[in-house]
């Protein structure tokens, strides 16, 4: 039995992962700014708070998974008037978070990493300047990061879902005045005419995780029903 941390492991696909890596036999922990009382154990943590992010990782122990899927958006928001406090509280959180992660787990040799991407790093729609930079940014880190952990076995790798059904995406929604019609939209824009559950994009996470995906590192598993591909 293994133990995976679980960065925003009280949101929508972070509880997914929780409920994925518990029914794979492993203990998952959660870290959030919110409680998740599924979780084996649930830290409540600021992920941009670095000495609160060593303790957190020095008091959980060793792990054989990480999974970072903590990540925010700054609601409806262009270059031209972006408030420079949300874009940085993006980059703190999406970015900042994941590197801090990654700096202070203390991973087993051939531990799995995943880090949450998104098909927005390789699209440039007008209006989320911010969580579409961020998540470019995750998978650099990613590729980064696989070259710096490979000499230990320990394989790092992202996953990038489409529209996901969670209430991430219902909050993003609720901010503009057109969101049920961009929720019609955001389903039709997928091959298979739908967003994703959040168990679906666990699965691939748990994938990546596991020892099914021994000789895979450095990649970004694209799990959108399609959308990039209609795109």
């Amino acid at each position: 039995m293994g133990r995976v941390v679980v960065t925003g492991g009280a949101g929508g696909i972070g509880r997914a992962v929780v409920q994925a890596t518990q029914a794979a036999g492993h203990v998952a922990v959660s870290f959030d700014l919110y409680p998740n009382p599924a979780a084996d154990q649930s830290v409540l943590l600021d992920l941009t708070d670095e000495p609160a992010v060593a303790a957190a990782f020095a008091a959980v122990g060793a792990l054989t998974g990480l999974a970072c899927i903590a990540g925010i958006n700054a609601g409806p928001d262009r270059v031209e008037d972006l408030a420079w406090d949300d874009w940085s509280r993006v980059m703190a959180v999406n970015v900042g978070g994941t590197m801090l992660a990654l700096k202070h787990a203390h991973l087993l040799d051939s531990a799995g990493i995943v880090l949450m991407g998104s098909v927005s790093a390789h699209i440039g729609s007008v209006g989320s300047v911010a969580y579409h930079t961020s998540k470019g940014a995750v998978l650099g880190l990613m590729r980064a990061a696989s070259g710096a952990f490979a000499p230990r076995g320990i394989r790092v790798n992202a996953v990038s879902p489409g529209w996901v059904d969670t209430p991430f995406t219902d909050r993003g929604l609720a901010a503009l005045p057109d969101g049920p019609a961009i929720r019609a939209q955001a389903a039709a824009a997928h091959l298979l005419g739908r967003m994703a559950d959040p168990a679906e994009i666990a699965q691939a996470v748990l994938f990546l995780l596991s020892d099914d995906a021994s000789f895979i590192t450095g990649t970004e598993l694209v799990v959108d029903g399609g959308f990039l591909r209609k795109k």
